[in-house]
């Protein structure tokens, strides 16, 4: 039985080349040794797993050769002294902690009340009040609450010490009694039965430091950060209202591929992976605006979608590889038309979900009118010159040569591959956002930036497009969708020529889609994790991601 648990557990490489500098695995919790020689002759390797054998000597570093191993063995026998079992089966819970809160919380000192309750948590800390009476401090769900155990309650005092003293930091531990107040005022459970439900067998520290390591264990973060915590939950009720926002607006929610032949949708680097069966690679999606639209095509005039995105591009505070987006589409809009339901949803959010986001000590009014600038003349004011004018903002030698100088002027470097899409965008990231702190509805950027958007009215060389600014961030990015197919055969040819790898690629099955006929069409999208650290005071994103890619080991 020990050797088939083994065998799921030990990578092939045990029966390769890998040297492993233990004789022998001592079982943790017992007297058993099992022989590592034993276990490279028993164990037949899957192929996939012979593939990284790196991975597989790091693993048994960990595993087998932990510094912690001795305390784990030394907590495991002290607990069995004290506890018949170590990991039962369940524990009828009748309250979570804050509705124990609430519901007695209006219980005078000294006062028991008559209902009998059980909860369960994690064991906090411990303070004894005489040698028969100890007041431990259980969190269950994010809540605290107080849990009075008296010696009277068990067999014998001496059982009693036995079985509260083995508790420590970390332990989760059900309790059955009645809520009472104490003297000193305070709510807690007097309790009539504590039992252990799974111990922690490493030492739980009061706070993780700072890091990868802190990245790579967040659960320990999550338990010892209440503020990480409460960042987590604010997410979850972010992703919550927006879903009741558009539901409310008769919006249908639905799912869209991750995995597809082509990528579109988004001006960014692709992850590639590859289908053994079907033998070809496949994109995984960088958005999922295509597919969305096709569903307006197909007669669904209002979806969103909220779901993983995947973009093969640099970490920093504001970006992450693998991100969480809400895309919804709206037929029959226009841009101007999501710029005030843009105003209104992220006034609903901040205002019924009380959130206070504040830049460097100055509050970020959301509830207000947004300002509203345009693209080129915002940097025009910043340079104070005047740019060519957008007819003339090809992208050509000229119009490179041109920008580039300027970029020099203001010690701006563009990296490699310079087009005119990218300049423009460098010029404005280091001009323009770092002042747009209160929210800024930024408007009319040339088209040459913007494949997919409807060309402007009034000056075809610009789109119907906005992105939403607060706190010198990008926020959300919207247009008018181009709906003429011949139009947007052009455009995605222009960006096929720009020579960059994260220019979008052409797609001809959504140009054909389109020639069925695309309702004037309005569409939207929203990093979800950026927007939760803006609202939630953090500075990165790492903070508002569960758990965020961190470097291997």
């Amino acid at each position: 039985m020990l050797l088939c648990q083994l065998e799921r557990m030990v990578p092939a490489v045990l029966a390769g080349s890998c040297q492993v500098h233990l004789a022998a695995w001592q079982v943790p919790g017992t007297a058993c040794q099992v022989s590592m020689s034993t276990i490279a002759q028993s164990y037949s390797p899957p192929k996939l797993l012979l593939c990284n054998k790196r991975n597989a000597r790091l693993f048994l570093k960990r595993q087998f050769c932990d510094d912690n191993s001795t305390t784990v063995n030394q907590r495991i026998e002290r607990l069995k002294s004290s506890h018949n079992i170590l990991y039962p089966s369940g524990f009828k819970v009748t309250h979570a902690v804050s509705d124990i809160l609430e519901k007695y919380a209006n219980l005078y000192t000294g006062e028991v009340a008559v209902d009998t309750v059980a909860i369960g948590g994690m064991f906090s800390s411990i303070r004894s009040s005489g040698k028969k009476i100890k007041f431990i401090d259980m969190i269950g769900n994010g809540s605290k609450i107080q849990l009075k155990v008296h010696a009277n309650k068990f067999s014998s005092t001496q059982d009693f010490l036995d079985q509260i003293d083995a508790l420590t930091r970390g332990d989760r531990i059900g309790v059955v009694g009645k809520p009472c107040r104490t003297k000193s005022g305070e709510l807690s459970i007097d309790c009539s039965q504590v039992e252990l439900l799974s111990p922690c067998l490493r030492v739980m520290p009061q706070k993780i430091e700072s890091g990868q390591k802190r990245l790579r264990r967040r659960y320990i973060d999550y338990l010892t950060n209440p503020d990480l915590r409460s960042t987590l939950v604010t997410r979850a009720r972010i992703i919550k209202l927006f879903r009741q926002f558009f539901d409310e607006l008769d919006f249908m929610e639905v799912e869209t591929p991750i995995l597809a032949h082509n990528v579109g949708g988004a001006s960014a680097a692709p992850f590639i992976t590859h289908h053994n069966e079907m033998k070809t690679n496949l994109y995984l999606r960088v958005a999922p605006e295509l597919y969305l639209k096709q569903l307006v095509i197909a007669g669904f005039d209002r979806v969103y979608e909220i779901g993983k995105l995947f973009r093969n591009e640099g970490v920093d505070p504001s970006h992450n590889p693998e991100f969480t987006s809400c895309e919804f589409y709206m037929a029959f809009a226009t841009y101007k038309d999501l710029m005030t339901l843009t105003n209104q949803l992220f006034s609903k959010l901040v205002n019924e979900l009380n959130l206070e986001p504040k830049h460097e000590g100055t509050l970020i009014d959301f509830s207000s009118e947004y300002k509203r600038i345009e693209f080129l003349p915002s940097i025009e004011q910043a340079i104070n010159r005047d740019l060519p004018p957008p007819s003339e903002l090809n992208n050509n030698e000229d119009s490179i040569k041109l920008l580039t100088s300027l970029c020099k002027e203001l010690n701006i470097t563009i990296p490699p591959p310079v087009t005119v899409p990218r300049i423009l965008d460098k010029l404005f990231s280091k001009l323009i956002e770092p002042e747009l702190i209160q929210p800024t509805f930024v408007t009319k950027h040339p088209m040459l930036m913007s494949p997919l958007a409807k060309p402007d009215s009034e000056n075809p060389h610009l789109a119907q497009r906005f992105e939403l600014f607060a706190t010198g961030l990008e926020l959300c990015n919207a247009y008018t969708e181009l709906n003429d197919p011949m139009i947007q055969r052009a455009t995605l040819a222009q960006q096929a020529g720009l020579a960059d790898p994260e220019a979008m690629i052409p797609d001809e099955d959504y140009c054909v889609a389109l020639e069925y006929g695309l309702p004037p069409t309005a569409g939207w999208g929203c990093g979800i994790d950026r927007l939760t650290a803006i609202l939630t005071n953090n500075s990165t994103i790492k903070e508002t991601i569960t758990f965020p890619l961190t470097k291997s080991h």
